[in-house]
């Protein structure tokens, strides 16, 4: 029921994150996260706190929505920072709101409001005979979870809102001869030709001495780490299918053993005579070795043998049911810290990587020379492929900065030669020779782009807007979000 109102709801926060987030993009909500303090406020608007107690309950609350919406949720994401910011963000654009419809000092009359309820159709249901049937009027709230002065009093404010916002957005219109120029200027042509210098050409010319390669590792140790592993032993109960309650029993005195006599696995494996099974090389994210469906690969598992008591005291880990029916218990024999790999070990990937920075060096450094040369002489075409026509519209294999490069040659200079970083290292040389508009242009391309550049300037008057209401409600960031 009122399922309108939730539509409506919905539509008006993409108009807050439409308007109003582009503003902390400008600004950056990173620039209110620096640590000023130890209280518990997090941002002051208008002089009022938002505290992280505020914080911490909103949170939960985004979390318990995408719970609904999602089925599950990743609790590593909600509790991390860039989730907290995010919601953080939404308080302070509805605080701001807030602030600038008090001072505004708008008002929704009474007649106003009862024009936008009845064009709710749950509530436009309500008349009968031109009459209002108040109390099936407070019936339908009541079973909503709302009183009427709850409901009417955020219908007043979203209409408010809605008059801030679609103000906002009607002064950024665009040009219509302004999105014309942007379009004929992604679709000019150019025609160029292309010279790449490649590593792959250089890396027979480079040959890194026995010192190059010791002071590379040295400089990249961190990238040389073997894992942390550990060695482990593990029992593992199966249920036999035939008699449930003699396995409810095993399951019992498996759990409680286990717990009870934590330094070894042998009494529990002899007394239901199991067998202790080890492995070794186990890392954080499980054994490569074994299946996928193994129990060192199982989540539950490995959080268990890589926690702080397992680790440090080798004690057994809690039985854990891996499935309906089979339960395992594990401890560790051996830990295995992460620490470089000697020198030896990677030496041929070391010196892969060195004759590989070698090589993109000689290739940047020969593409450099030959650049010079050419800005000298642009008429000449050697070792230049085919020429093709590109546009920032149709780019073809060209990067974004060899694109930049090219369109930015001067068409009244031709030939010319620019150069930019090849795709893949090196250096790629462009020479330009032509330029041109297209003999036909493409309609829904063009009205895409205008239509997109209109967005861009009612995002632009928006982010103004709010970085003005933001400086009158004096927002000012207290402490850091953790």
């Amino acid at each position: 029921m009122l399922e309108s109102i939730r539509k409506y709801q919905k539509l008006l926060m993409g108009l807050l994150l439409l308007l109003i987030l582009p503003s902390f993009v400008f600004v950056g909500i990173q620039s209110y996260m620096r640590d000023m303090g130890q209280s518990s406020d997090l941002v002051k608007i208008d002089g009022k706190s938002i505290t992280r107690q505020e914080l911490d309950m909103a949170v939960k609350a985004r979390a318990d929505r995408l719970q609904q919406q999602q089925g599950r949720i990743d609790a590593a994401m909600v509790n991390s920072v860039p989730f907290k910011q995010s919601v953080l963000g939404e308080i302070v654009q509805q605080r701001l709101l807030a602030y600038e419809l008090k001072s505004l000092k708008l008002a929704v009359s009474p007649e106003a409001l009862a024009r936008d309820l009845t064009q709710i159709p749950e509530i436009k249901a309500l008349y009968r005979d031109g009459k209002f049937d108040n109390e099936r009027y407070v019936q339908l709230l009541k079973s909503n979870g709302m009183t009427v002065d709850q409901f009417e009093g955020t219908r007043r404010y979203e209409l408010m809102t809605r008059h801030v916002l679609t103000s906002v957005m009607a002064t950024g219109i665009g040009s219509r001869k302004v999105a014309e120029k942007v379009s004929q200027a992604l679709e000019t042509e150019r025609e160029v030709q292309v010279l790449r210098f490649i590593p792959a050409d250089f890396l027979s010319k480079v040959n890194p001495t026995q010192q190059d390669l010791e002071a590379y590792y040295q400089a990249n140790v961190a990238a040389y780490q073997a894992p942390e592993t550990i060695d482990v032993e593990y029992v593992v109960l199966q249920a036999d299918t035939k008699d449930a309650k003699a396995y409810a029993e095993k399951a019992d005195l498996f759990a409680n053993m286990a717990y009870e006599q934590p330094d070894s696995l042998a009494p529990v494996a002899n007394r239901l005579k199991l067998s202790v099974q080890t492995f070794k090389g186990v890392t954080r994210g499980g054994a490569n070795a074994l299946a996928a469906d193994h129990p060192l690969n199982n989540p539950k598992v490995l959080a268990a043998i890589f926690s702080d008591d397992a680790i440090k005291n080798r004690r057994n880990i809690e039985a854990l049911e891996l499935s309906p029916g089979k339960l395992i218990s594990a401890r560790i024999t051996g830990h295995h810290p992460q620490s470089a790999m000697p020198f030896n070990a990677v030496a041929p990937d070391v010196k892969k990587q060195v004759s590989l920075k070698m090589a993109q060096d000689l290739a940047i450094k020969t593409g450099q020379e030959k650049l010079q040369a050419l800005q000298k002489n642009p008429t000449d075409a050697a070792g230049f492929g085919a020429a093709k026509w590109v546009s920032r519209n149709k780019p073809t294999d060209l990067t974004g900065s060899a694109i930049d490069a090219v369109t930015a040659v001067d068409a009244a200079k031709l030939p010319a030669v620019v150069s930019a970083e090849a795709a893949g290292g090196g250096l790629a040389i462009y020479r330009v020779t032509k330029v041109q508009q297209p003999s036909k242009v493409d309609p829904k391309l063009r009205a895409s782009q205008a239509q997109q550049i209109a967005q861009l300037g009612t995002q632009s008057e928006a982010a103004t807007y709010f970085d003005s209401v933001r400086e009158r409600a004096g927002v000012k960031q207290i402490n850091q979000v953790k």
